[in-house]
C-alpha cells in the first residue's frame, strides 16, 4: 500500500472544511436572492441545492482526509477519495457561481431595459 504525508492529509481536510463553509455561503446566498420575489425563486432555490451539494461532498472528503490520517500508513486510498469528493464539491460550487452570475446578468438587463424606458 502506498503512503501519503501526514502533512497532505491534513491540507486534504483543511481543503474539505473551506469547502463546507463555501456551501454554507452558496446556501445562504440562494436563500437571500429567494427573498427578492417569485421571479428569482427558481434561481434561489437551485443555488442553495448546489450549496448543499457542496457542503455533502465536503464532509465527505473530511471524512475520508481523517480516515487517511488514522491509518498508519496514511493511505492513498483515503486520500485519492477525499480528492474525489473535494473534486465534486469545486464543481457544485462553480455551478453555483454559474446560476449566481445568470441571475446577475438577469437583472442587469431588466436594470438597462427599465433605464432606456425612462429616458
Amino acid at each position: 500500500m502506498h503512503q501519503i504525508s501526514e502533512e497532505n492529509a491534513i491540507a486534504a481536510q483543511k481543503h474539505g472544511e473551506i469547502s463546507e463553509k463555501h456551501g454554507k455561503s452558496i446556501e445562504e446566498c440562494g436563500q437571500s436572492i429567494k427573498r427578492f420575489g417569485k421571479s428569482l425563486e427558481e434561481h434561489g432555490e437551485l443555488i442553495e441545492e448546489y450549496g448543499r451539494a457542496t457542503q455533502q461532498h465536503a464532509l465527505a472528503a473530511q471524512k475520508y482526509a481523517l480516515a487517511a490520517q488514522k491509518r498508519d500508513a496514511n493511505s492513498t486510498e483515503e486520500f485519492v477519495k477525499s480528492a474525489d469528493e473535494h473534486a465534486k464539491a469545486v464543481e457544485y460550487h462553480s455551478q453555483a457561481t454559474k446560476a449566481y452570475l445568470k441571475v446577475v446578468e438577469e437583472h442587469v438587463e431588466k436594470t438597462k431595459k427599465f433605464l432606456h424606458k425612462s429616458e
